[in-house]
């Protein structure tokens, strides 16, 4: 077996222990049983119990709140430092690598610790303080390769004698576009689905649906709402959301290359 032979059957390896466990998953939210592993036929019945329980639209809500207001408060916050200030580069960049590298649960606990020092009260202002403490490094990070396309273009055009403002609306914007656009999709579903910063910041009273789905997977089966299945089912429809908004950015991506091309 030659080293391609090797390497395509490591990555279906690779695949299949990824994938099996989320197909397995999805099959079983359609389950008529109360129980995985007992099949009792196909049904929409955990689907239609999900999509009418308040709290799983309440918690939502929240989540998508939180997750849209962090993701553009990051990159607003990100964009100056990238295309503005790329001459503070060399001192912005190794501040972003922190929250990046960090483990998460020990900057959820110093996020958390920070706010009971400060006596700022747990709930959404903090859960979205805490979101934005990490999205703006991973905006920063992917919007820098394309600010520093723009770079040389925007020195060439002050030197023809373009001003800031139209350097920076014709070049610089446009070139990073591309850049916005995905760290918009990344911040957005990092922010969406977290779990351990949103535990530690949320506080009592405020939940986000990765929160409402712990609380109901640590006591399965006491209602029809925490039944393994009816999890399954809003596990399914969140995977089902992210593989959606990563495959339209996907093509939106080709398209552009295609066009510039």
């Amino acid at each position: 077996m030659n080293t391609r032979n090797i390497l395509k059957t490591y990555t279906y390896t690779l695949a299949i222990i990824i994938y099996i466990p989320i197909i397995i998953m999805i099959i079983y939210s359609f389950n008529n049983s109360n129980y995985i592993g007992e099949w009792k036929g196909f049904t929409l019945r955990w689907y239609k119990i999900i999509l009418n329980d308040p709290k799983i639209l309440e918690t939502l809500t929240n989540s998508l709140i939180i997750a849209i207001a962090s993701s553009i408060t990051s990159i607003a916050l990100a964009i100056p430092p990238t295309i503005l200030t790329t001459r503070l580069r060399n001192i912005t960049t190794p501040l972003t690598y922190p929250p990046i590298i960090i483990p998460e649960i020990a900057e959820a606990v110093a996020l958390m610790l920070l706010f009971i020092t400060i006596n700022f009260p747990l709930g959404a202002i903090s859960v979205y303080i805490g979101h934005i403490a990490f999205n703006i490094a991973y905006a920063y990070i992917t919007l820098l390769p394309q600010a520093g396309k723009g770079e040389k273009l925007a020195q060439a055009a002050k030197t023809l004698g373009a001003d800031t403002t139209t350097t920076l609306t014709k070049i610089l914007i446009p070139i990073t576009l591309p850049g916005i656009l995905a760290a918009t999709t990344l911040t957005f579903m990092l922010s969406f689905t977290d779990f351990i910063k949103t535990l530690f910041t949320a506080g009592p009273g405020f939940q986000t649906l990765p929160l409402l789905i712990w609380n109901r997977a640590r006591r399965p089966g006491l209602t029809e709402y925490t039944s393994q299945n009816a999890l399954n089912a809003i596990a399914s429809l969140l995977i089902i959301t992210s593989i959606t908004i990563a495959a339209t950015y996907t093509i939106h991506a080709l398209k552009q290359q295609k066009q510039q091309r």
